[in-house]
């Protein structure tokens, strides 16, 4: 019977003629429910809602194509969400910006229990205990990378290469405590993971994988081949890394330079080009005049300093041509280096916005999964009554 019977919609002075029908087609919302009756002005025959018109338009567009919705470019998502919260659309706008993870999150889904781990390790602000993990996990790290960076001081390298001595049993107890923490949050996070694909795929991952690895080949081969060792040494400086799932701001950085291989490529191309190309120019200029650049891989040297902005002094051409081959080298690098770092910039601020929203969006997950939890207790504890 309301199939023609329409609605009048007053949002701020902007008015709407909507056919009832098209609303009820979600009747589990605001504007398809009997609720919109409580907004109904009699005098004016009118639904007056004081909501942002912009915000409004898209709203209806999501009647009016079934299921499309979509953030205006000039609204920010914090606040869009908080209107369509209010228009009771969050589902549906969750459903159309669903991840890869949060699809395997549905269609994989897990124990309770696992669940419980993962939210524990992933998000130290989910309770109490995961904040005390968060802090014991950056303790860990800066004592192993304290541990890495005191072990190489001459007065106590000796020592510490001596296992009779007690500095060498207090720092192996000290990086065996760390190392036996970070094993264990590998494990759990790795048994816990929404889908193992990409958990394998995070660089994070594999940054604490590579950051354990060094300590349990030294354990098999106590005296190890001297390079080898000596690989294994500098791998260890790679629990700093581990520093990133503490900072929003590494995680952003990470994931804005996984996403800027292409790139970073292009920029180191082009490097490469400019180095061959100065380094050979210098070379024939100075070569002759100058022991600096008697050789084009030394010349190639000078390049990489000059275009980095460093400028170490150590070596310099001395006659005119070689001059004015290092200022047009010192202009290229201004071209070479700035074009490719502006795409980068803007792909880390695209990256930033992207996590922000991701981050909203687990927010009013959770948020969901509470009212519905709250739902279902309220309802037995009456039925029980």
């Amino acid at each position: 019977w309301y199939q023609r019977r329409v609605r009048v919609l007053n949002v701020r002075g902007n008015f709407y003629e909507v056919f009832e029908s098209t609303l009820r087609k979600y009747k589990d919302t605001l504007l398809g429910s009997e609720e919109l009756q409580e907004y109904f002005d009699p005098e004016s025959g009118e639904h007056i809602i004081d909501t942002d018109p912009q915000i409004f338009y898209t709203i209806l567009h999501f009647y009016q194509t079934r299921g499309h919705l979509y953030c205006p470019p000039s609204i920010t998502e914090e606040r869009f969400l908080e209107e369509i919260k209010f228009f009771r659309l969050t589902k549906y706008f969750l459903k159309l910006n669903d991840t890869a993870e949060d699809i395997a999150d549905e269609e994989n889904p897990r124990p309770k229990q696992v669940n419980m781990v993962w939210t524990f390790l992933e998000k130290s602000n989910s309770s109490v205990g995961a904040k005390i993990w968060s802090y014991c996990s950056i303790v860990c790290i800066l004592m192993a990378v304290t541990i890495f960076m005191v072990e190489t001081l001459p007065d106590i390298e000796a020592q510490v290469k001596n296992e009779s001595t007690l500095l060498y049993f207090v720092f192996f107890c000290i990086e065996t405590t760390c190392i036996a923490f970070f094993t264990l949050e590998f494990i759990l996070r790795a048994f816990s993971c929404p889908q193992f694909l990409l958990f394998v795929r995070n660089i994070l991952n594999w940054v604490d994988f590579v950051s354990i690895l060094p300590y349990y080949i030294g354990l098999i081969f106590p005296g190890g081949i001297a390079h080898i060792f000596v690989v294994l040494r500098v791998l260890r400086v790679v629990r700093v890394l581990r520093l990133a799932r503490h900072s929003d701001g590494i995680k952003i950085i990470f994931l804005a330079l996984s996403t800027s291989v292409s790139e970073l490529f292009f920029l180191i191309f082009f490097w490469s080009i400019a180095i061959i190309f100065f380094g050979s120019l210098i070379h024939y200029a100075e070569g002759k005049e100058n022991n600096a650049f008697d050789s084009i891989p030394r010349s190639a040297w000078w390049v990489v300093v000059t275009m980095s902005s460093v400028g170490y002094g150590d070596c310099y051409p001395e006659t005119t041509l070689g001059k004015l081959i290092g200022s047009l080298c010192i202009m290229s690098c201004m071209l070479v280096l700035a074009l490719p770092m502006t795409v980068i910039i803007s792909k880390v601020t695209r990256t930033y916005h992207a996590y922000i929203q991701r981050e909203n969006r687990i927010e009013l997950r959770r948020q969901i999964a509470d009212s519905k939890k709250a739902e279902v207790s309220e309802i037995n504890s009456s039925t029980a009554v």
